[in-house]
């Protein structure tokens, strides 16, 4: 019987690079999507899917993650609290980040790569199950993309790989792809990961995005990945999925269903995520909407 999850690690130590020179004060986890940050995005999708316990993984410079899910300032919730009933709303808005889920800010120690803070993670999670997703992407899915997970994790007991069917020729150089064989419908026990495979060398369609369930069993791997790694090299949290397969350890692929995947880690897709967003958002969707239907045309126009 699969053990509950409580759990998620969500790694945000990097300077973000790709997104400089604003990056070099703001993290790239609180980059807005509207009046939300990116990171506050993702953790509302974990919570609506059962996770209380959040950890994030970040860096000492990186002061305003914490600063923003801790207690609202007493200068500001002054003025917000002593203000009509608008700006009383805003502050419950507020005090409801800090409550949204148990926040665990831990700092990252290691060599460079998406398997350091899962290992840094290790001893606050303990010999439990876990979910480990990104700060910079996410699915907006007609059912939770973590429920799904979930899903697939409560019926195989095995760790669990976000993915998405993708079928552009750029994507066959950006992700790893799956072989293996469906166990249950949208549901592939995985027999290999091929990194980056291009168009010809793919085994199929089925592309790693989004995140992963993390049983303990994963952490040993992992840890013999860090042993074996060449000096100056990072540490990939696939390789310890690699050598798990090696070892004929069950991992199960499970396809995010009726879903949308936003990727805000590059300028280009980091707009396009907010435009998404804007027309999303209960306030100002319509007339975000509006705007853009009439910008569009007198460009078009032009």
């Amino acid at each position: 019987m699969a053990q509950a999850i409580h759990t998620a690690v969500i790694p945000a130590a990097g300077f973000g690079t790709r997104m400089l020179p604003i990056t070099k004060s703001l993290s790239k986890e609180m980059l807005p999507l509207v009046d939300k940050p990116i990171l506050q995005v993702v953790i509302e999708e974990l919570v609506e899917a059962g996770i209380r316990n959040i950890i994030i993984v970040t860096m000492p410079h990186k002061t305003d993650i914490a600063d923003y899910f801790g207690p609202v300032q007493p200068e500001l919730a002054a003025l917000l609290g002593g203000g009509d009933s608008a700006k009383q709303a805003i502050l419950r808005q507020l005090e409801d980040v800090q409550h949204l889920a148990d926040f665990t800010f831990i700092e990252q120690q290691g060599v460079y790569g998406t398997g350091t803070p899962v290992l840094c993670a290790a001893p606050y999670v303990g010999n439990q199950p876990f979910i480990y997703t990104f700060a910079d992407d996410f699915f907006i899915a007609k059912e939770n993309s973590y429920v799904q997970m979930l899903q697939a994790y409560e019926r195989h007991a095995a760790p669990v790989i976000a993915c998405q069917v993708r079928t552009a020729p750029q994507d066959y150089l950006a992700y790893a792809y799956m072989d293996g064989a469906q166990v249950h419908p949208g549901e592939v026990r995985v027999r290999a990961m091929i990194e980056k495979p291009g168009k010809d060398r793919a085994p199929g369609d089925l592309a790693s995005i989004g995140g992963f369930i993390v049983t303990p069993e994963v952490l040993p791997y992992l840890q013999r990945a860090k042993a074996e790694l060449p000096a100056g090299r990072e540490l990939f949290f696939n390789s310890a999925f690699d050598r798990m397969l090696a070892d004929g350890k069950t991992l199960i692929a499970r396809e995010i269903k009726d879903a949308q995947y936003f990727d805000t880690g590059k300028k280009l897709e980091y707009m396009k995520t907010s435009v998404a967003m804007a027309a999303r958002h209960p306030e100002i969707g319509a007339d975000f909407m509006t705007f853009l239907r009439d910008f569009v045309k007198e460009r078009t126009e032009q």
